[in-house]
């Protein structure tokens, strides 16, 4: 399982502490120091669109006034692979017997459900 993600980011707290009081194991990749590129976030898109990845209150779409504005699939995209900072975190992969899933941000009753049972 792999945690995309950064360090200062209150959600993905709450997710490693989630995982760590729950002794199951991940790989921590920081966007910080090591972005991901289109590619990934492509293959990202097959579990949500673009658009609902972007994190309205990061302060890239606060400085972009997205606010007001509904990005494209196309433009949403555009904006993750040049800042990886207006991404919803944590971002994690996970699955099993080699199934590939995805999910984005943190919500305790969700995480219960998808990672304890």
């Amino acid at each position: 399982m792999k945690m995309y993600g950064i360090k200062s980011c209150a959600s993905v707290k709450k997710a490693k502490a989630f995982f760590d009081n729950n002794n199951i194991s991940y790989e921590f990749i920081d966007l910080a120091k090591t972005p991901v590129g289109k590619d990934k976030v492509e293959q990202w898109t097959t579990f949500t669109p673009a658009t609902s990845m972007l994190n309205p209150r990061s302060k890239s779409y606060r400085d972009l006034g997205l606010k007001d504005k509904k990005p494209t699939e196309k433009k949403a995209l555009s904006l993750i692979e040049k800042d990886n900072g207006i991404l919803k975190r944590p971002v994690i992969e996970h699955g099993l017997n080699g199934e590939y899933k995805f999910t984005i941000g943190f919500n305790e009753e969700e995480y219960n459900s998808t990672f304890l049972n």
